[in-house]
């Protein structure tokens, strides 16, 4: 009578994760590899780009280690004894190698993208800063030419002859006075110049003068507008694969330490265990 064996199942089970594990490290490694080419290190926005390519990547080699530690325990959970081995023939002790150096590399990668986000805002903010100053130099000299002032007097007197003839309906008046929907500003001037006419001229005029400053102002709120959104992309990069990669390069060493550690420890034991006599 024939007896099945128990170990068979679980054998295959163990080779599976053994090839999936195996098969996530190299695939991954092949991405990292692959994607980023053209080489160029020197490079920052290549460098920053290869950063998030890695760190993004970073947790499929250790699942490839858990299941590969997986099929292992599997394979050896039901076994009386483990065959000895040397430890550079073990599987497992190149991964804990793998896992540690992953490890640093992260460790690197935080510090690298941390240092390449900074210089990356700066020079950002460099040329935000000089496209600002470069817009008001432009805007000056448009302001001082002849044919700038000639637009301003011919959209002055389109303004003016628009208000004059609206003061010529007194009805239309009443009405933008009890709409809601009226700008206080021209509320304020309508109120005005029902009394006095000359109010017309002295908002014009205002106007005019205010113009080189509001012109101005309108290039110094994108240059801060600029800035921030500038500050939040350095941030939100910086927070998001320089603390993943924080996260993985700690993950990795934990792996990577306490397993070698744990594999020394049963052969100083059995050095250090008195012979039976």
């Amino acid at each position: 009578m024939k007896t099945s064996n128990p170990r068979k199942p679980s054998s295959l089970a163990a080779r599976s994760l053994k090839v999936v594990g195996i098969l996530l490290i190299l695939s991954s490694f092949l991405d990292i590899l692959i994607i980023p080419a053209p080489y160029q290190p020197l490079d920052l926005p290549w460098r920053l780009q290869f950063a998030s390519t890695v760190v993004d990547r970073g947790v499929i080699p250790m699942i490839g280690i858990a299941l590969t530690f997986a099929g292992y325990w599997m394979d050896t959970a039901g076994a009386a004894t483990a065959l000895p081995r040397k430890k550079w023939q073990d599987l497992r002790f190149w991964g804990l190698i793998l896992s540690s150096v992953l490890g640093v590399v992260f460790l690197l990668v935080t510090a690298i993208h941390f240092n390449d986000v900074r210089m990356q805002s700066s020079s950002r903010l460099q040329d935000i800063q000089q496209q600002a100053r470069q817009a008001e130099t432009e805007l000056n000299i448009q302001l001082g030419s002849e044919e700038f002032q000639q637009q301003v007097t011919q959209q002055r007197t389109q303004l003016e002859t628009q208000l004059r003839g609206l003061l010529e309906n007194p009805e239309q008046v009443e009405q933008l006075l009890e709409s809601e929907q009226t700008p206080e500003q021209l509320r304020q001037l309508l109120e005005a110049s029902r009394d006095n006419p000359e109010e017309i001229d002295r908002f014009l005029d205002e106007q005019a003068s205010q113009l080189p400053e509001q012109l101005g102002g309108q290039i110094r709120e994108r240059e801060l507008e600029l800035e921030r959104q500038t500050r939040l992309a350095a941030w939100k990069s910086a927070f998001r694969i320089g603390t993943s990669s924080l996260l993985l390069a700690i993950g990795y060493i934990l792996i990577g330490w306490t397993g070698l550690k744990g594999m020394m420890r049963p052969r100083r034991a059995a050095r250090q265990a008195p012979s039976a006599n």
